[in-house]
């Protein structure tokens, strides 16, 4: 549901002060037996705005910067290039338990470039009223491949601590009270991986909070999809989270079932209040009371992960709009290029070119004058998965000829290594 851009600053103003009163109620309100806390987003900036005042100026400015940028945008936002954000894991265990494995990791990443890029496979469950708004956001995920020196990195930080578990709070972004620093905020998405107290599953900063608690917070628990805990074992609270962090808010605006919030979407129902479980479609409220209903499978929803599988077309412009803004150099990151220190720039520069990129599949290592014996060549994804390996030993006319079909459209990495070094180069595919 869209608010005028006017309204925005004086709804969000009364909504936070009404938060401030009541946020130790919502602590306590469950998603499910087990007392879970499906997300603590909105009473965590909360926490923050009252430690730090100036924080709801800088707030109520992204706000009012986003609704102008929707409001340039009414038809939807395309991108030129596909926005690939690089993510470090920062993993806080004191027990085997919490030290969860790099392929609950890596099964996260993959589950957030199929959510963002509409690639899940639970997408042909969306109601055919809302397919033709369903959205690609046209943003991708890689774990980093250089730390903020340059060096070469898994993208997965572990540190033991004698914490068991971390409240509502940032201790776990300082390692002064035992927890990770935050990485550089305008290179990387950082996810801090802990036990949360409390039964809550996760929470996030929005843009314009300060840099070094900037990211998102998910417990162990429900980080990934093998091993995660059902009915949150999809890799879905990560889904949800970094909406927030590129500034979406709740589908249903946070107001207490009172239909006079807003998401400050325009394609998203008008909405009473979070949705649990698994509703039957449709689902109507007391906002919307026809079918079809509201849109409980939406990621901003609290509905169970097996029963959110999509953003809208008026999500995907408002996240872009913080792309294209506060978190804009995230675009021109090199976190998710391999480090290549140690490699002479005169090699780095001159191996090879590759034309064309983008490219639609098909594409061509130009060696020049370059030598072309005995070398080898490796393609990686941006799960940083070798898709393509192959030791040449000479080649005719200086040139390479090879295909990306068959692939999913995005970045992905070229390797060249002879014995005198290598050389990595990007290339999109289309």
């Amino acid at each position: 549901m869209l608010i005028l851009p006017k309204a925005i600053t004086l709804i969000k103003m009364k909504l936070k002060l009404l938060f401030s009163f009541t946020i130790l109620t919502f602590v306590f309100t469950t998603v499910n037996a087990q007392n879970l806390i499906r997300c603590a987003s909105t009473e965590y900036q909360q926490q923050q705005v009252n430690l730090n005042p100036g924080l709801q100026q800088i707030f109520d400015q992204e706000d009012l910067t986003t609704a102008a940028f929707v409001a340039n945008h009414q038809d939807g936002f395309t991108p030129q290039v596909i926005c690939t954000i690089p993510v470090v894991f920062h993993v806080l265990y004191s027990s085997s338990a919490q030290n969860i494995s790099n392929t609950r990791l890596t099964d996260q990443i993959a589950v957030l470039n199929k959510d963002f890029r509409k690639l899940n496979t639970d997408a042909n469950l969306i109601p055919s009223v809302w397919q033709s708004i369903a959205a690609d956001c046209e943003i991708q995920f890689c774990l980093a491949q250089r730390d903020p020196n340059g060096i070469a990195t898994t993208g997965i930080e572990r540190i033991q601590t004698s914490t068991t578990a971390w409240g509502l709070n940032s201790d776990m972004k300082f390692a002064s009270s035992g927890g990770a620093n935050a990485w550089n905020r305008s290179k990387y998405l950082n996810i801090w991986v802990c036990n949360l107290s409390g039964g809550i599953l996760g929470f996030a900063m929005s843009p314009g909070g300060p840099a070094s608690t900037d990211g998102v917070v998910i417990s162990y628990q429900y980080v990934g999809v093998v091993g995660a805990s059902a009915p949150f074992n999809k890799g879905r609270t990560a889904t949800h989270e970094i909406g927030h962090w590129l500034n979406m808010d709740h589908i249903w605006g946070d107001d207490g079932n009172a239909c006079t919030g807003s998401d400050f979407v325009n394609d998203t129902p008008n909405q009473a209040g979070e949705n649990y479980g698994c509703p039957s479609f449709p689902h109507t409220d007391n906002c919307t009371p026809a079918a079809p209903g509201v849109m409980t499978m939406n990621y901003m929803d609290y509905t169970d992960d097996a029963c959110m599988y999509m953003f809208t077309s008026g999500q995907k412009t408002r996240m872009w709009a913080t792309l294209n803004g506060t978190r804009s150099s995230i675009k021109t990151s090199n976190g998710c290029t391999p480090s290549t220190v140690g490699i002479s720039e005169e090699l780095m520069q001159n191996m090879f070119s590759i034309n064309p990129t983008p490219t639609d599949g098909a594409f061509t290592l130009n060696f020049g004058s370059g030598s072309t014996a005995n070398f080898d060549v490796s393609i990686y994804n941006i799960l940083g998965e070798v898709i393509f390996q192959q030791h040449y030993s000479a080649l005719n006319e200086n040139e390479l000829h090879l295909n990306l079909d068959g692939n999913t459209a995005g970045i992905y990495l070229i390797e060249v290594r002879t014995t005198n070094g290598r050389t990595v180069k990007k290339i999109i595919l289309n």
